[in-house]
């Protein structure tokens, strides 16, 4: 079932993954782009991961908190995780 555009694309390159959030997430979505993201990683046995949040306008705590994690998570797996595109204003 098609529910509309991806609100989260997740791209490999060689062993890398790039993962563009493309509109702001929820707390339920953020949980599942966790899990996305984190299975293949495991999946694709990646060894670093991109993580584009420029689309975003805010980013509020608990999404900080979960890229946070993920990045823990990542580095638990072997894969060592960039974050890109944070506005400084």
């Amino acid at each position: 079932m098609d529910t509309g555009p991806a609100l989260v694309s997740i791209l490999r390159q060689g062993c890398y993954l790039i993962a563009s959030i493309h509109t702001a997430l929820d707390d339920s979505q953020m949980i599942r782009f966790q899990k996305d993201l984190i299975a293949q990683i495991g999946q694709h046995r990646s060894r670093g991961v991109i993580i584009d949040v420029a689309a975003l306008d805010v980013l509020d705590s608990f999404g900080s908190k979960t890229l946070r994690n993920i990045a823990e998570m990542a580095r638990l797996r072997g894969a060592t995780t960039v974050i890109v595109g944070i506005q400084p204003d």
